[in-house]
């Protein structure tokens, strides 16, 4: 067949062409058992059913369905094995997907049209209510002779019911999210700098932004017409800020803090003339989008001074703000707040691996968590009453269904799209334009005695994560050839290992007992050097996983459990600490820990005693990429781009090396010290329209 009809029957499956939608011909299933494919599945299985009973070569696959430099025989063989776990195939005796060994694949199943009658007497057979209607009818025209007034109504309602009951599965199994992805963006704001969080106005006239100057720290909000696109610099200045809200049709409020003055929230008139803002309630701490108005008060996340605990306050007008809540602090931390019919929606960073979405029933009701994530999403909006619209790091744009947890990509036009909102026919958000990070190796100068960064791996595209071997091998992750993919260098000669999908995240990377590994979607791989397979070195983690480290041939690692933080090590089955969110190799066979709740690191002994160290690094603030330990001490990246060093031996902490300027987002040990940085080039963001052209 050339085409395919809409809908079609597989084997024990009805499938929906054009969305990849699965719904399984038992119509007596529950909707939850509906399945949405993900992107590559639905291009596999669309090919397999325009060529059926066809023998299709691995390239032939590769070609066709996979983007070009993407496809690997690896690659097709992980799809069909994963498109086989979902039609519930068995490749022993497959009933959909044959294999003949080393030509390739053949699709086996009959595909069949559906016609909605076909539909509806699949429907009507499993409905009950039309099943005690076709029974009474039965025995009615059993015991009397059939009257063409009884036999015309018994149809009718057969009929209707049936009807009815095809509607409620068409509307089950083909709503929302079936999205028509949106190929084109348009830019607004075209100025030198950045320019951040976007808000439309009411009467969508203007759009609301944060504007921050080439040749300034300092942030401002600017306000631009949609009509002219004119744009007004309001003139205050800051050195965080939040993204407003709209109070009503005239005001705004924010968060923000100053040269001049601490956190606060203000209020700020926009229209029909733009006036000072005026300060609300005092904050701790700016968060980009913790505050959301409920009833007559906002609502925001804020941190006790004293404590540092995760605090829900609210502010009423001419009132002083008051806690509502105190919320768990196992996480690392929480920055987004949505709300929708009393119940707040929240999205925490639980690791530094993943995110996970909460929800609170207002005003005290029990946190519950809705849904884990294997990665971080970075920022969420509302798509529409069911879905959200998710920002997720180094990847797509993403709906997020809040009933199914089925998520749907908004396509590769969207990958540098983040802090997006959705106004009638189109989103709104942030672009990145170049973002680029490159890889510097720090060298001393024997004339000066200080320390000059030299390239070590630059391309037009982000690099970052570099790892290194006791035998010279290193690997690191890289752009250049589209998303992230992991690259090894011996020597002078570089190759790419791995061919990633756009979706798996790579989190950690690091050497093991010679072997290479990576923590991609919070699952632990090795990776096979010659080929580029991944290979499971570890069995699926039922917890949250930290961070690993391989210290003395001895992996260890850390991991987030219903009672907390823990630290795990491969030869115990035991936890050997609690309350640790981090480990690294430190001197002697001692192992460096950082904890959920203290700022304060400390040394575990082989014999497993607790020294407090004079170092303080905060696991909420300070990244995993920003700080290391190794023979010669701790290293970490302090305040005005400054790396510090705790020296082992003196136990003094001294100012290592202050970069300026060239802005560093990761440092990396050579065995003794600081040996490389990942710094990032100077870069800009747009606002901008994400739509259709038609």
């Amino acid at each position: 067949m050339s085409n395919l009809d809409p809908v079609v029957q597989i084997g024990d499956w009805y499938y929906q062409v054009i969305y990849g939608q699965l719904w399984p011909v038992d119509t007596t299933a529950q909707a939850e058992s509906m399945i949405r494919l993900e992107p590559r599945l639905h291009s596999l299985l669309n090919y397999f059913l325009l060529h059926p009973n066809i023998l299709l070569a691995k390239d032939t696959l590769i070609e066709k369905v996979w983007p070009a430099d993407e496809g690997t025989d690896a690659a097709v063989m992980r799809a069909v094995g994963a498109l086989r776990k979902v039609l519930g195939d068995d490749v022993r005796a497959p009933v959909y997907i044959e294999t003949a060994s080393k030509k390739g694949y053949r699709w086996l199943a009959a595909i069949v049209p559906v016609t909605l009658q076909d539909i509806s007497l699949a429907v009507a057979d499993s409905a009950d209510t039309l099943t005690e209607l076709t029974d009474a009818a039965a025995v009615s025209f059993a015991g009397k002779p059939r009257k063409a007034w009884r036999f015309i109504v018994a149809t009718a309602a057969v009929l209707i019911l049936g009807g009815a009951s095809l509607a409620y599965v068409l509307a089950t199994y083909t709503a929302a999210p079936l999205i028509k992805l949106p190929d084109t963006i348009t830019p607004i704001s075209a100025l030198s700098g950045q320019e951040y969080w976007p808000v439309l106005y009411p009467d969508h006239s203007h759009v609301l932004y944060q504007h921050k100057p080439i040749d300034s720290n300092k942030l401002n909000w600017s306000v631009q017409n949609l009509t002219d696109l004119r744009i007004e610099h309001l003139t205050q200045k800051y050195r965080n800020l939040s993204q407003a809200l709209w109070l009503d049709a005239q005001h705004i409020v924010f968060r923000a803090d100053s040269s001049t003055s601490s956190c606060y929230f203000y209020r700020q008139r926009l229209l029909p003339a733009i006036e000072l803002p005026e300060p609300l309630w005092s904050c701790q701490q700016v968060v980009s989008q913790g505050a959301v108005l409920w009833q007559d008060s906002l609502l925001w996340l804020d941190r006790d001074a004293q404590t540092q605990q995760l605090q829900l306050m609210q502010g009423r007008p001419g009132q002083t703000a008051e806690r509502l809540l105190t919320l768990p602090g196992s996480w690392r931390y929480i920055s987004q707040l949505l709300l929708r019919d009393d119940k707040l929606y929240l999205l925490a960073e639980e690791t530094m691996n993943h995110s996970a979405l909460l929800q609170l029933q207002l005003p005290d009701g029990r946190m519950e968590v809705l849904a884990r994530f294997p990665y971080i999403v970075t920022q969420f909006s509302w798509w529409d009453n069911k879905q959200l619209l998710l920002s997720a790091a180094q990847q797509e744009l993403l709906i997020f269904e809040l009933k199914s947890h089925n998520t749907q990509s908004l396509g590769r036009l969207t990958r540098d799209l983040i802090q997006a909102s959705r106004y009638p026919g189109q989103v709104l958000a942030t672009q990145f334009l170049d973002y680029t990070t490159d890889i510097l190796r720090a060298v001393r100068d024997t004339n000066s005695g200080g320390i000059r960064l030299l390239p070590w791996h630059m391309s037009n595209r982000n690099e970052r994560l570099p790892v290194f071997s006791d035998n010279g091998a290193a690997a690191y992750v890289s752009e250049r050839a589209g998303h992230g993919q992991i690259w090894l260098t011996e020597g002078r000669d570089s190759r790419q290992l791995t061919q990633l999908t756009e979706r798996q995240q790579i989190q950690q990377l690091f050497w093991h007992q010679q072997q290479l590994l990576v923590l991609l979607n919070t699952v632990l791989y090795r990776i096979d050097l010659d080929s580029g397979h991944l290979i499971s070195y570890l069995p699926m983690p039922d917890t949250a996983i930290g961070r690993y480290a391989s210290c003395d041939n001895v992996l260890y690692w850390t991991t987030l459990t219903d009672s907390g933080w823990q630290l795990m090590a491969e030869n115990s089955s035991v936890a050997l600490a609690d309350n640790v969110t981090d480990v690294r190799c430190g001197p002697q066979h001692a192992l460096v820990l950082q904890f959920a709740d203290s700022t304060a690191l400390a040394l575990m002994t082989p014999d497993h005693q607790l020294h407090l160290l004079p170092v303080q690094i905060d696991w909420r603030s300070t990244g995993a990429e920003q700080w290391f330990s190794d023979s010669s001490g701790i290293y970490w990246l302090g305040d005005n781009h400054t790396i510090f060093r705790f020296d082992w031996l003196s136990q003094q902490t001294t100012p290592l090396l202050n970069t300026g300027q060239e802005v560093p987002v990761a440092i990396y040990s050579d065995g003794s010290g600081p040996g490389y940085i990942v710094r990032q080039r100077p870069y800009d963001t747009d606002i901008v329209w994400l739509r259709n052209r038609r």
